[in-house]
């Protein structure tokens, strides 16, 4: 594998983790391919790690489904098909209603800055066509409704989650690189729902979301 140079790695997370998300971000940007072999002898080499921490950091990306550890071959990126992403935007789509609506029930005034600033760096994020920052941002704006709901088996699920759901923005935006800015206005439609505690309206708006990454990938599949 082609496995690039990684920065100092940081006290505060774990080595396994760091290595992880190096990988992580490899995939989801697409400088290891789908079906390509992640080959731990290179990748420790690589990093200056040991294979046994590298075999720990396969593990954490097999539950993020991003590799798939094949007998007798290791770990291999996982392909990401139309089948599968449409599987995938089903699961966010409930998730994410989820999360919406139980915030539309709990929603307070005073939480309302902190939804603000993760929008207004999705918006500019998205005015730079920045992917990797939009997706932090629209991360970021998960976590803060996910932290004052408290759900650790929601948190669970979508932190497990979230990497491939990355991965496969990065694919929709090769295909429509218009998705950035309508991605800015679902988020201002479903925080806009949440303030208003209308649950209907937190649905409609996840829904038309998801109608939208399906159509894009139904007119490329067309054409």
């Amino acid at each position: 594998m082609n496995a690039e140079v990684a920065t100092e790695f940081r006290p505060f997370t774990s080595l396994t983790e760091q290595i992880a998300d190096h990988l992580t971000q490899n995939i989801v940007t697409g400088t290891l391919a789908p079906s390509e072999r992640v080959q731990e002898q290179n990748v420790a080499k690589a990093l200056g790690v040991s294979r046994g921490s590298v075999r720990e950091a396969l593990l954490i990306l097999e539950r993020r489904h991003l590799v798939e550890i094949v007998p007798r071959r290791g770990a291999v990126v996982s392909s990401l098909s139309r089948r599968q992403l449409d599987d995938l935007f089903d699961l966010l789509e409930v998730l994410y209603t989820m999360i919406g609506q139980k915030m539309a029930t709990l929603w307070d005034e005073e939480d309302s800055a902190r939804f603000e600033r993760a929008l207004a760096d999705i918006a500019l994020s998205a005015e730079a066509r920045d992917v990797d920052a939009y997706a932090q941002a629209c991360e970021a704006f998960l976590h803060e409704a996910m932290s004052l709901i408290r759900n650790r088996y929601l948190d669970a699920v979508v932190d497990c989650l979230l990497p491939l759901a990355r991965r496969a923005l990065h694919r929709l935006i090769q295909l429509d690189p218009d998705l950035l800015p309508d991605g800015v206005r679902s988020w201002q439609s479903w925080h806009e729902a949440m303030a208003a505690q209308d649950t209907a309206a937190v649905a409609r708006a996840v829904e038309r979301c998801f109608s939208r990454h399906r159509a894009t990938l139904t007119r490329t599949l067309a054409g």
